[in-house]
């Protein structure tokens, strides 16, 4: 093997976590870093199908890459090496095995970065993504493959719309998908100067993270330490979603030869932090490392730039997702409706009831009263006539007959 030429330094750390869904506990994305003759190698995957049949899609698409690497001739063009493993890990999960029924075809997405001296390379296929920090600003270096950004290309969605579609998570582009599917790479190196930092994440962190939230915590955090608290805070809203993040922090300056080629910093959209950030514990960090072993290579033509993404920042916290975001969105709105109306309708009962409480309660209150002798006023007994009862007035005294009086003699004239 020809030595390892010289590269420049880095300050690199990963971190991946099944998240907080017990469904979800086989964690499904792979990642690792190599140390190659072409530069420092980081690769992200996210696997589907299954969750034996989605880990060991992503596990072999890493160990692909790895591979590939190791077999690339001296002399062959980072970039284009970069794009033949990414299609040839492509290629072996079209075609593996799986320990379980899976369901559909297994799949992975893929994120690959490689820095060297002249810049860093950057390959994708899926919905995982790169972020380039760089002087208190971030830039998403990689575009979507998915139906969201399609429409939100031809100015159907906006980026706040998509983050909310119900086909958020439905990809266009994965490894696995066909027997050849393209890779796409950015057809210059980005170049980076020191400080610098790339950060690879799979959807389990840019679904509940906000691009500015993800630039404060790196801005201000040495990589291992960034690592594990992006790592965190999506677990804190959630974790829908197995969660997976790399850190790369260049500490020297790419040639200044390479900058005339690379894209400028305003092709890529800028955010910028919120205010505030809720407070997340530190962690330990996890490296996946992979053995390597030589296979063939074919090379391929590289893809022509993507689309620009522009972004924005958004202060409040992002929305719960997952591969089922949609449906978690939909469960939570649900909830929140039925207890609303629940609080109404037991609001409305209890007015109905204090109201009928009242209204009997004064019937009650309430008294009438009957004559009790011909002649007598009403009012003038003590005898209360209660609502639903029958008042029967005293009997009347009996009195004696009257006996016609006989009529007295006339006084005589007689004496």
């Amino acid at each position: 093997m020809d030595p390892v030429p010289a590269l420049p330094a880095i300050e690199y750390a990963a971190r991946t976590d099944p998240g907080r869904d017990p469904d979800k506990q086989v964690n499904e994305d792979a990642c690792g870093y190599r140390e190659t003759r072409f530069g420092h190698l980081c690769v992200v995957c996210d696997g589907m199908g299954g969750h034996a049949a989605g880990r060991e899609a992503a596990e072999l698409a890493v160990a692909t890459i790895f591979e590939v690497f190791e077999a690339a001739p001296p002399g062959t063009a980072p970039g284009t090496v970069l794009e033949g493993a990414v299609e040839e890990a492509s290629r072996r999960v079209h075609v593996m095995q799986t320990s379980e029924i899976a369901m559909g075809r297994p799949g992975s997405t893929a994120v690959a970065v490689l820095m060297h001296a002249g810049g860093t390379e950057v390959a994708h296929v899926g919905d995982s993504r790169v972020y380039l920090v760089h002087e208190a600003q971030i830039f998403r270096v990689t575009r979507d493959h998915s139906i969201v950004q399609e429409l939100v290309d031809r100015g159907l969605l906006t980026l706040e719309q998509a983050a909310h579609h119900p086909d958020a998570n439905r990809i266009t582009r994965a490894l696995g998908m066909a027997a050849d599917v393209d890779a796409e790479l950015r057809p210059q190196p980005v170049y980076h100067v020191a400080g610098d930092a790339f950060i690879l994440c799979s959807d389990g962190l840019s679904d509940l993270v906000e691009d500015g939230e993800i630039l404060a915590i790196v801005a201000a955090e040495p990589a291992a330490q960034a690592a594990g608290k992006l790592v965190d805070l999506a677990n804190a809203r959630g974790g829908y979603d197995n969660i997976t993040v790399i850190v790369l922090r260049a500490r020297e300056t790419a040639l200044a030869s390479s900058a005339a080629l690379a894209p400028t910093l305003a092709e890529i959209a800028v955010t910028r932090p919120p205010n505030t950030l809720p407070a997340v514990p530190a962690a330990t960090t996890l490296v996946e490392t992979y053995d390597a072993a030589a296979v063939d290579r074919s090379t391929q033509p590289a893809l022509p730039a993507p689309a620009v993404i522009p972004t924005a920042p958004d202060p409040t916290p992002a929305p719960p997702p997952s591969s089922d975001v949609p449906r978690r969105r939909s469960r939570a709105t649900l909830g929140v409706i039925v207890v609303v109306l629940a609080l109404a309708a037991i609001t409305l009962l209890g007015v109905v009831l204090l109201a009928h409480i009242q209204e009997r309660g004064g019937k009650r209150n309430a008294t009438t009263t009957l004559p009790t002798s011909p002649g007598e006023a009403p009012g003038a007994s003590a005898l209360p006539l209660v609502p639903g009862s029958v008042v029967v007035p005293p009997a009347a005294t009996p009195r004696e007959p009257i006996v016609p009086l006989e009529p007295s003699p006339a006084p005589s004239k007689r004496r």
